[in-house]
């Protein structure tokens, strides 16, 4: 089983306009909407390539009971740590020419008593996983280091670990020395104020963290060429063109599609 951990779902909205201008009052041709979030992303390709997950984190409100109802129309299992703090939502609207804009609301502090829940349910989760996946964003600085805590729960009880964040989240777990890292060009910048200016840069990067001990690092930039290492070496990879519906999420299906390659 793979469990994932998102201390910042939602109930994601995508509204279809045929454009937008700003001031103006749209309609929308079309609503979809779905559970949001970065684990649960990966839990939801994880679960249609037919690996079993298991998404956890925090919950609250109205919109976190919508979440649970939207998971388990979908088939995804999930345990979730249930707060007093609203889950968010958030809106992505689809021009027809393919523009996606996307806007998320804020998020509420999480309580220490709910943070201990969460921390005490991995360790029971980790027991029966072989992979604990952190993805996402913290709630703030009360949650930061969650992911550190959650890494560590993995490789107590034997399991391997992934981190995919960015900020204090991803700084503070990467102490705990998770098995494979994803970060993304843009979330490296913002979490260490630096700029990969080139193929040099990019794989002394890489090599930092195999160095202190991640086994597998991967640094993804959208559509343009991803970035791999190991101690075995570099990889520099190449993916296909598609015609883009709608982009978000697509880190999380790679993480997936990496964690599906791992446990075949």
């Amino acid at each position: 089983m793979i469990t994932t951990v998102t201390l910042n779902p939602m109930v994601d909205k995508t509204v279809r306009v045929d454009s937008l201008k700003r001031g103006a009052i749209h309609r929308g041709t079309r609503m979809s909407m779905v559970a949001g979030g970065k684990g649960i992303n990966v839990s939801r390709q994880l679960a249609r390539l037919g690996i079993e997950t298991v998404a956890t984190g925090f919950l609250g409100g109205e919109t976190g009971t919508i979440v649970q109802k939207l998971l388990g129309e979908e088939g995804i299992d999930h345990d979730f740590v249930m707060t007093d703090v609203l889950t968010r939502e958030g809106v992505t609207y689809l021009e027809a020419d393919g523009t996606a804009t996307a806007v998320f609301e804020p998020s509420g502090p999480v309580m220490k008593p709910a943070i201990d829940a969460l921390n005490a349910k991995l360790k029971g989760l980790a027991k029966s996983s072989s992979w604990i996946v952190c993805s996402g964003s913290s709630t703030g600085t009360e949650t930061d280091e969650v992911f550190y805590n959650a890494v560590a729960v993995a490789r107590k009880a034997g399991a391997k670990s992934v981190l995919d964040s960015y900020g204090a989240s991803l700084k503070h777990g990467l102490n705990a020395v998770p098995t494979l890292i994803k970060p993304n060009m843009q979330e490296y910048g913002a979490t260490f104020g630096t700029t990969l200016q080139d193929r040099r840069a990019i794989l002394n990067a890489l090599d930092v963290w195999v160095t202190a001990g991640v086994k597998y690092v991967v640094l993804t930039d959208g559509a343009n060429p991803s970035y791999a290492a190991s101690e075995k070496g570099h990889w520099k990879i190449l993916s296909p063109e598609v015609k883009s519906v709608n982009p978000v999420g697509s880190g999380d299906a790679m993480v997936a599609g990496l964690l599906f390659g791992h446990e075949k």
